[in-house]
């Protein structure tokens, strides 16, 4: 067993799979669903998407093995880590630097490896999405780059963890400073010897401070229910309001005047009044701040006033200054993400759009803010989406798959709702839409290969069984003609297996021609065909239908400039109304004799194809193909009904 060295920039790498913070992290749907689509689209039973540390290689996700990681020392992955290049092992017995590994000579008994590598934006290679399987097999250029395409969708898990790592960072540092202001805030207003409010626009009392509370003789709980203009001496009030509309009109930043307060017990009491506007970043304005000091002490307090003053002004820039870099960081970030990301509110109206709402909407993102979803949206789309805003708005985190927010647009998304909490409550909710469109494509491509014989592009046994099984449902008369041709072994063994393959394509596109448009076209494997004909309710029919076959398969075929005649012998079962509809009593005495009859290989060929139980469709073409081989028994180039295959057959439920 060979170990691979380290890379020369290992200390480089192993930062950079550190800073993802993914390292022994639980499993994400994200990593396994693309785990699990490899292993189908490859038909292996190990996926694994293996991070390279410093002694290990953790698997992030493990489809098919139990094992969470091994030891970096018996690692495939790291081999393909060093060279930075996709490593594909067809048989690890016959590599000198696998044979005597552990992986391959105990479980998991590895045979076949391939490793595409996984890189971050910064070209640093941490890991590698692998296919595992027990036997060797080989791996084309195709299968290459289809590995290479399943390894980029795991990159782009990996970048947009990066990326929502440094935004959480860059909001908790923001955060942390943020609650720092306020506690110095805080600490401000409390401890300052000088009396401070917070006063709505109304003129109440939001927040005061206990030595405003000393000065003015009420308590802060009654403060809180009353104006200033309510303790205020009267014949000072028309020019404190006087001041307040200067603030308002933005002619003054603070006002400060000499003014009496009336106490509870009626006594008054003379302050040095500072009052200050805060607005938001826009210029609206939010609230007053008002210091007071009593005239008694003035002189002693004249100075914390004044610092208080360019403190707290700093203060309020401060804060101003670091919001707005935390929006335009978030925006930055957002911008670059490939996905859609917005913020809603209860009302159901953006507050917050990415770039990426430009393309797929066709308009401004900053158009879009304090536009309503229901403007935004198609109806039909709002409609389906609204019990999900609905279930946000609740506080539940919900995803909805297959959106697609343009009809002219072969565009699919996947869309999470993620509950927006401030203060215990529920605010809004954040959008995060990825585009699914080519994992939807591949995902259909995939189905449809699974029903098509790759050959003649015919349906497959698979699909064919499908059809029967729905005719058969559908109780409507059906006809089964089982083909099979005549020395089609002495073809491939006369002109190779390149000219058969193409025969049996010509063979596949002339039934196709013979039969009806809405019949089953089927190659069950080899040489065998399979047609199901709807409809055919009486044995003349049948014998016309195979007579056309017979016909059409023993015209001359030209094959890669050869001539080649050949013909074949067909079966015909007919169900429903005249024909074998239910189950056959002597069915299996019948294919008893006829499996004597046959090949071995034939048998075993058979067999590896029954996988599924016998039903009453099976039965139909298990007399189908012995009616087959009685016409071949009759000389071939021929056809033969089951009934002439003296099988007794019974209508049943």
């Amino acid at each position: 067993m060979i170990t691979a060295p380290l890379p020369l920039d290992e200390d480089v790498r192993l930062r950079a799979l550190r800073q993802l913070d993914i390292l022994d992290t639980d499993p994400e749907d994200a990593f396994d669903r693309i785990s699990r689509l490899a292993a189908f689209a490859f038909g292996v039973p190990i996926v694994l998407i293996s991070l390279v540390d410093e002694d290990r290689q953790w698997f992030k996700s493990h489809y098919g093995l139990a094992a969470c990681e091994t030891p970096r020392s018996v690692s495939f992955c790291a081999h393909a880590v060093l060279s930075k290049r996709m490593l594909v092992v067809e048989d690890a017995l016959e590599d000198e630097r696998f044979l005597d590994n552990p992986l391959v000579t105990c479980a998991p008994n590895i045979r076949f490896y391939a490793g595409s590598p996984l890189r971050l934006p910064d070209a640093q290679v941490v890991g590698t999405l692998c296919l595992i399987d027990s036997k060797p097999r080989s791996f084309d250029a195709r299968e290459a780059a289809m590995l290479a395409d399943f390894a980029q969708l795991v990159e782009r898990e990996l970048e947009l963890r990066q990326q929502l790592v440094r935004s959480r960072t860059a909001h908790e540092r923001d955060r942390r400073s943020l609650a720092i202001s306020e506690a110095r805030f805080r600490t401000v207003f409390e401890q300052t010897p000088i009396g401070k409010a917070v006063v709505d626009l109304d003129g109440r009392f939001l927040d005061v401070n206990q030595k405003f509370t000393e000065i003015i003789g009420y308590e802060e709980i009654e403060l809180r229910r009353r104006t200033f203009a309510s303790i205020t001496h009267p014949a000072d009030v028309a020019a404190d309001l006087v001041q307040v509309a200067e603030l308002l009109a933005g002619r003054q930043a603070t006002y400060a005047m000499e003014k009496r307060y009336l106490r509870p017990d009626g006594r008054t009491v003379w302050v040095n009044l500072a009052v200050s506007l805060v607005r938001d970043v826009s210029g609206t304005p939010l609230h007053f701040i008002a210091a007071v000091q009593d005239i008694t002490s003035r002189k002693k307090s004249e100075e914390a006033l004044r610092n208080y003053h360019i403190e707290l002004e700093a203060r309020v820039r401060e804060r101003t200054a670091e919001l707005r870099r935390s929006r335009d960081a978030l925006q930055i970030i957002t911008d670059n993400l490939p996905a859609l990301v917005a913020v809603v509110d209860r009302d159901l109206r953006y507050q917050f759009n990415n770039e990426t709402y430009r393309r797929v909407f066709d308009t401004d993102p900053a158009a879009l803010r304090g536009r309503s979803l229901s403007e935004t949206l198609p109806p039909d789309v709002f409609e389906r989406l609204q019990p999900f805003f609905a279930r946000a708005l609740s506080g539940e985190r919900v995803t909805c798959d297959e959106v697609r927010y343009r009809a002219d647009v072969d565009q699919v998304w996947s869309v999470t709702y993620i509950p927006v909490r401030r203060d215990g409550q529920v605010t809004g909710f954040y959008v995060m839409a990825h585009d699914v469109t080519e994992q939807h494509r591949t995902e259909r491509r995939l189905r449809e290969r699974a029903l098509v014989d790759p050959l003649t592009g015919l349906a497959n046994r698979r699909a064919l069984q499908d059809a029967l099984r729905e005719l058969r449902a559908s109780g409507e008369p059906f006809a089964l003609f089982f083909m099979d041709m005549d020395g089609f072994k002495a073809v491939n063994d006369r002109y190779g297996h390149d000219v058969g393959d193409s025969l049996l394509k010509e063979i596949g596109r002339r039934l196709v021609a013979t039969v009806r448009s809405g019949d089953v076209v089927s190659r069950l494997g080899g040489d065998e065909f399979v047609v199901a004909s709807r409809g055919v309710m009486d044995a003349r029919t049948g014998e016309r239908i195979a007579a056309a076959i017979c016909r059409e398969v023993s015209k001359a075929f030209v094959v890669g400039g050869r001539v080649i005649e050949t013909s074949a012998s067909v079966g015909v079962v007919l169900t429903g109304a005249g024909g074998a509809a239910g189950v056959v009593d002597a069915a299996s005495a019948v294919l008893a004799a006829e499996a004597e009859e046959r090949t071995e290989v034939q048998a075993e060929a058979q067999a590896e194809t029954q996988t599924e139980p016998r039903t009453r469709a099976d039965d139909a073409l298990c007399l189908a193909d012995a009616a087959m081989y009685e016409a071949k028994r009759a000389g071939r180039n021929t056809w033969r009904m089951a009934a002439n295959a003296k099988v007794i057959a019974r209508v049943g439920a």
